[in-house]
């Protein structure tokens, strides 16, 4: 049923060229940096909203995506989410020394993999215009494939082309440990997640499911080109059966400014561990999917990011 499904996951490598001060927090600091050096480097006319040629524009697909089909379900979509996932570095640091190197994730879902050199030139520019506080000037230093640590881009050599091209999972190819009957999530960034118009602070595992089965199925429906064909409604009816074993979660509260709102915004969401005991083998195939692509909202700042952990008791 997910066989459809595209997507690639790369390691991104850049290098200080002076001191740098960034906030613990760095997803949205990287995701704003990135919109705007994109766009300069997509767009060529510099005219955009409205875009002139929407169809064929890089940055209009990436960033406006529009609904698949405007009359049917997708159309009713708040949003459209984003074929990008732009994962922070671990860790709080906020001060990097001139010369000192920083890694993070990106992972390009769908039709965004025919654009990987769009994404490897804007993150290249989005260096050179410097990022967090100061503008402190970063090179991008190479990025590599994490699936096989091939190297695509080396900043020694200023490659304007790929080096290799990267390894396109299909389906549930990103795989971890599952037990049959107990599972702990280990969420490692800010995870937003919403049932019944709120957000939750300590999810059922339903709701984890409801979040997770919306973002798969947004996601292969504008970006893959498919249909994600399940029993939705059986499927989060075994969910409701699922009971919550443990759970160690703590509330996080990041900073954020919106240019286009020109509003700064407080944003939150839990880290930790939650521990789910029941019938779990109906779900293996997309929390695993999950595992590469996030659950919930902003994961284009990298939210949602969480590692199964199976039980080993009851493995």
């Amino acid at each position: 049923m997910l066989d459809g499904f595209r997507y690639v996951i790369l390691d991104v490598t850049m290098t200080a060229e002076g001191v740098a001060q960034l906030p613990p927090y760095k997803g949205s600091t990287l995701r704003g940096a990135f919109g705007h050096a994109f766009r300069r480097v997509a767009c060529p006319f510099r005219a955009c909203p409205p875009c002139l040629v929407p169809k064929t524009c890089p940055y209009t697909y990436v960033f406006e995506t529009p609904p698949r089909d405007e009359t049917g379900w997708t159309a009713r979509l708040p949003a459209v989410p984003h074929p990008f996932i732009l994962e922070p570095p671990p860790g709080d640091r906020t001060v990097y020394a001139s010369d000192e190197g920083m890694t993070f994730g990106l992972v390009l879902v769908g039709r965004a993999i025919d654009f990987t050199p769009y994404f490897v030139v804007a993150l290249r520019e989005m260096g050179r215009a410097g990022l967090g506080r100061g503008r402190a000037r970063w090179r991008l230093a190479r990025i590599t494939d994490r699936a096989d640590g091939a190297t695509l881009y080396d900043g020694a050599t200023d490659a304007e082309r790929l080096l290799a091209q990267p390894t396109v999972h299909q389906g549930v190819s990103h795989t971890g440990p599952l037990a049959p009957t107990a599972l702990t999530l280990r969420f490692e960034t800010p995870t937003r997640l919403k049932y019944d118009g709120h957000l939750n602070d300590k999810p059922e595992f339903h709701v984890l499911l409801r979040n997770l089965l919306r973002r798969l199925s947004a996601l292969a429906a504008c970006h893959c080109g498919f249909t994600l064909e399940v029993d939705f409604r059986d499927l989060i009816r075994r969910a409701e059966q699922v009971a919550t074993r443990s759970a160690d979660l703590r509330w996080v509260d990041w900073e954020r400014y919106s240019a286009r709102q020109e509003t700064r915004m407080t944003l939150g969401g839990f880290v930790g561990t939650a521990t789910f005991e029941g019938d779990l083998a109906p779900f293996a195939p997309f929390l695993r999917l999950g595992e590469a692509v996030h659950v919930g909202k902003g994961t284009a700042f990298g939210l949602g990011k969480y590692r199964l952990e199976a039980k080993e008791d009851c493995a």
